[in-house]
């Protein structure tokens, strides 16, 4: 089992699976995705692509010689997709949870004017303040009052890691068209308390990948893994049982 962070953390994000039952019924491995945490980016390289990442995941799960089941939180779930779509026989089963795409290829994945936003204030007001507003416009408000402080003061220093990965959803085509040919099982999951414009694109994939099953986790958010780590748990061994 595969476990592929998101923006503004590594692989830490996955602390409770890495303590959990999850460890007496597979190999659960969580690693630092290039640019965060022990994992440097190439050097003179700004931000590494979605596919690159992807290539890296196909890598490691090379290395462990076997197909795994691989899940992925928000743009690590976006990872996953693009791992599921290059490299099938690599994954024998994928978890996505939120992936921060558009729900079409006719609109953009980042907002138009965001990235210039968060780079404006890293400018005039300093790397912490544009990862917060990133933050909190992923997490909501609510959310990111919500954690805890030690968890926020950490966060808020990931703006190289976080710019990188706005710049590579802002690049990546979903190619909708194309998704009916990845036939991995994937199960998507949301949370009902998460921001609003998750769900369409949940949606929109459920629709486009002929293998794909969608929940809504009740009581969680966008962290849905730390939020409802038993929940997580039993889509993780639904979908084990579902690949044999």
């Amino acid at each position: 089992l595969i476990l592929v962070h998101g923006s503004a953390t590594d692989a830490s994000t996955w602390t409770i699976q890495l303590a959990s039952p999850l460890t007496s019924r597979y190999r659960v491995v969580a690693y630092d995705r290039r640019g965060a945490g022990r994992s440097p980016r190439a050097p003179g390289v700004a931000w590494h692509t979605i596919e690159e990442h992807a290539a890296e995941l196909a890598a490691l799960i090379a290395e462990a010689g076997a197909p795994a089941l691989v899940a992925g939180s928000s743009c690590g779930a976006a990872v996953v997709l693009e791992a599921c779509r290059r490299y099938p026989a690599a994954v024998r089963g994928a978890i996505l949870i939120e992936p921060p795409l558009a729900a079409s290829d006719d609109a953009p994945a980042v907002p138009a004017g965001f990235l210039a936003e968060l780079d404006r204030l890293a400018v005039e007001v300093g790397p912490e303040a544009a990862a917060e507003r990133f933050l909190i416009t992923v997490l909501g408000q609510a959310a990111w009052d919500r954690l805890p402080k030690l968890f926020r003061a950490r966060a808020a220093r990931e703006w190289p890691q976080i710019r990188g990965d706005c710049y590579a959803l802002d690049a990546y085509q979903v190619r909708y068209a194309t998704l009916g040919e990845v036939a991995v099982p994937i199960r998507l999951l949301g949370g009902d308390r998460s921001a609003a414009y998750f769900r369409p694109t949940l949606e929109a994939l459920a629709a486009a990948l002929p293998r794909a099953t969608l929940a809504i986790i009740a009581g969680a958010g966008h962290m849905l893994h730390a939020e409802a780590p038993r929940a997580f748990a039993e889509h993780v061994d639904a979908l084990a049982a579902a690949t044999g």
